[in-house]
């Protein structure tokens, strides 16, 4: 006897087969309506940038012409006929640039324009001089320049600080020295002229000495010179040694100058001084 009630019938498998055929179509038509979502969409985005993109160009384009076309009116050259009235160009054109330059990006007032078709660059750059920051064009100058004084003192030359001298705040003066108030790099020069003859007889040179002098330290030399040349006659055969040099110094530095024979020295004006300024 043949048992039937285990078989599936023709018409079940069919719907069975049909169903799955249907499910397998569907997911493809899915697949397919996503896909062509997707490339949508990057076409989209694609066509938007590019869209900016040209409407860059042209509005580059259009202020080019606008910038030409104001250049003519200035120039007075021939303008296009479908160009408006150079005087109302020019007249917006001032208006718009005026209300742009009274104030610059960081809120300072800057000075008004009354008419810039007559701005050259020489008048430009001569306006960015003016404008030079205060502190720069009001900067002090830190200097001292001191001549040579008679004095019985061999240790440090003397120096006046009157007649042809000059002194500022930054720099004082005493007792031969000069003391820096203001820390920086600065130039020490001096010179000293000195008579070198056979009625003062010496066989040891001249020299020049330019020494830097520190709280709670020892005199240091800075500078040295030296004349061995005598000239043997008894008049005063006048030499010069003068020295200078870029240095370091600090606040409360003392700076001074001494020689090997102070009785050696000239001390006429111009001749033998001492001084010294900030780079």
């Amino acid at each position: 006897m043949i048992n039937t009630y285990n078989q599936s019938s023709p018409a079940h498998m069919s719907q069975q087969a049909s169903s799955s055929a249907m499910k397998t179509t569907m997911w493809i038509l899915t697949l397919f309506m996503l896909a062509q979502i997707i490339g949508t969409s990057i076409f989209g985005v694609y066509f938007y940038k590019k869209l900016d993109k040209i409407e860059e160009e042209m509005s580059f384009s259009a202020d080019y012409q606008v910038l030409r076309r104001i250049q003519k009116c200035m120039k007075g050259n021939s303008i296009d006929p479908t160009l408006l009235n150079c005087k109302e160009v020019l007249a917006k054109f001032r208006q718009l640039i005026a209300e742009i330059i009274k104030t610059d990006t960081s809120g300072e007032k800057l000075e008004y324009l009354k008419d810039t078709s007559n701005i050259s660059t020489n008048e430009v750059h001569t306006e960015e001089k003016n404008k030079m920051p205060k502190e720069e064009s009001e900067k002090p100058v830190i200097a001292a320049h001191l001549v040579g004084e008679k004095s019985s003192n061999k240790e440090v030359l003397q120096w006046m600080e009157k007649g042809y001298s000059s002194m500022c705040k930054q720099i004082t003066y005493t007792n031969g020295k000069l003391k820096v108030e203001t820390a920086g790099i600065y130039y020490v020069y001096s010179q000293v002229s000195f008579c070198m003859n056979s009625t003062k007889p010496s066989h040891a040179p001249f020299i020049q000495y330019i020494y830097l002098s520190r709280s709670q330290e020892t005199d240091k030399l800075l500078l040295k010179g030296a004349n061995t040349f005598i000239t043997p006659t008894p008049d005063c055969a006048l030499h010069s040694i003068q020295q200078g040099a870029v240095i370091a110094l600090k606040k409360n530095d003392l700076l001074f100058v001494n020689v090997t024979d102070s009785s050696r020295i000239n001390y006429s004006p111009g001749l033998t001084y001492f001084g010294m300024f900030k780079l």
